[in-house]
């Protein structure tokens, strides 16, 4: 019982504690990244969804590997996705579809080649639409 009228009564607090965001793991196919992606799992804390971003230009021992890959996850029940750029509007002709194209089509060299360490203005700073492998 309260001994304070009820106009001066306060409602319980509540302390809603919401589920923890997913764990997403930006996998780039590399040493780093897949020791970490192996190391998760082990742990039984694997990501919730895994992401690579695929410029459409890695040498194809990459790719193949990227198939192995995608099956050990796919294994051990992990979401994996690739991104890819698509281009929606065509500023240069001809449309470019990956790295290697982008640098062709616009004449240029990827930061990197210059000395600089950043990310470039390219498709991977642009909206990505999401595309499977199937």
């Amino acid at each position: 019982m309260s001994f304070l009228p009820t106009a001066l009564q306060r409602q319980a607090d509540y302390l809603n504690i919401a589920e923890p965001p997913p764990v997403v793991l930006a996998y780039g196919i590399g040493v780093d990244s897949t020791a970490l992606l192996i190391e998760l799992e082990a742990r039984g804390e694997a990501p919730d969804l895994v992401l690579t971003a695929d410029p459409g230009a890695e040498k194809p021992a990459t790719y193949e590997y990227q198939k192995l890959i995608a099956s050990w996850m796919a294994a051990r029940q992990i979401r994996y996705e690739v991104v890819r750029y698509v281009p929606r509007r065509f500023k240069h002709w001809p449309p470019y579809y990956s790295i290697l194209e982008n640098v062709l089509t616009n004449a240029t060299l990827p930061s990197i080649s210059l000395g600089r360490h950043s990310c470039s203005l390219g498709p991977a700073s642009e909206t990505v639409s999401f595309a499977r492998d199937e």
